[in-house]
């Protein structure tokens, strides 16, 4: 039998093109038929979410496609825990990761427009410790880093484009050597000394996904005056009716229990949960207190 080395970016692709074939608006003559179409579309998704899961692709998936009238695809195939066996729920928790850097984006953007923050200033305005940034150009022959100043502020811009000269030390290998040359924590631990590590370029010359998300939320809790946790919820999910718990509820990596407040309100939210600061789970804006629930499956 040939085996479909597909990953889970296809088992997505073939569920929004099952999704987009089947449950396309068309003009039906009858509620009936249209039912029918959409029963029909459902079944397409199912079998491309259930084969995912049959082929091992996937441990599990949970699938929901909505429109403007509301949620018209929900469906849930697998495990939560390949170790215990729970099977996937539809409102199982899962790790949203670095799509909140988007909410921070959000959350930068609202100041910008009250005047609180400025997109092309140097951002030292706001956080003094980057005033006087360091390029690493590598390592000399003992295995010390080689620094240069930077030539060029770091602006918000920049930071939100990731083009700030930032990078993740698990993505950029001389910044991993830097940070166990320094003995630094992982980013994953959200502590602030994390966040010490020089740029891998000049600002604004080049683009490198990293921790420039993570000051950006500093920038925001600056320029704010709050914490970033409360920012959101008093400014970005309050507003929209979004209703995410409070940043003391902590739920374990392992926790296979469905979590269901945040699904009843925003759909689209359903998976996201703001955490405590000393769960240790990197949500893109971690040096900022949040974080957010992770699925036990393994990816």
């Amino acid at each position: 039998m040939e085996m479909l080395n597909r990953n889970r970016r296809d088992v997505l692709k073939g569920a929004a093109a099952a999704a987009a074939a089947s449950l396309a608006p068309t003009v039906w003559t009858s509620v009936s038929a249209a039912a029918v179409h959409r029963k029909a579309g459902a079944i397409a998704i199912d079998k491309v979410l259930s084969d995912a899961v049959q082929e091992k692709q996937v441990p599990g998936i949970v699938g929901i496609s909505a429109n403007g009238s509301g949620v018209i695809y929900e469906g849930a195939f697998g495990k939560r825990n390949v170790e215990t066996g729970p099977t996937m729920a539809l409102d199982t928790v899962f790790l949203v990761a670095s799509m909140t850097k988007a909410v921070t984006g959000v959350a930068a953007m609202q100041l910008v427009e009250h005047g609180k923050l400025t997109l092309d200033d140097p951002i030292e305005k706001v956080l003094p410790a980057l005033a006087s940034p360091q390029v690493l150009e590598g390592f000399d022959e003992q295995g010390n880093p080689k620094l240069r100043p930077a030539k060029g502020k770091i602006t918000l811009r920049q930071l939100l484009t990731h083009t700030s000269g930032f990078t993740y030390d698990f993505l950029n290998a001389n910044t991993g050597r830097y940070v166990k040359f320094k003995n630094l924590p992982d980013v994953i631990t959200g502590k602030n000394l994390a966040l010490t590590t020089p740029l891998a370029f000049d600002p604004g010359t080049d683009w490198e996904y990293g921790i420039s998300s993570d000051l950006a939320g500093k920038a925001v809790e600056a320029a704010s005056g709050e914490n970033l946790d409360v920012y959101f919820r008093k400014h970005i999910f309050e507003p929209l009716g979004m209703k995410v718990p409070a940043s003391s509820s902590v739920i374990k990596r392992t926790d296979s229990r469905p979590f269901t407040a945040a699904r009843k309100t925003a759909p689209f939210l359903r998976s996201m949960c703001v955490f405590h600061r000393s769960q240790n789970f990197l949500a893109g804006v971690s040096m900022a207190r949040i974080r957010i629930i992770s699925f036990s499956c393994r990816c």
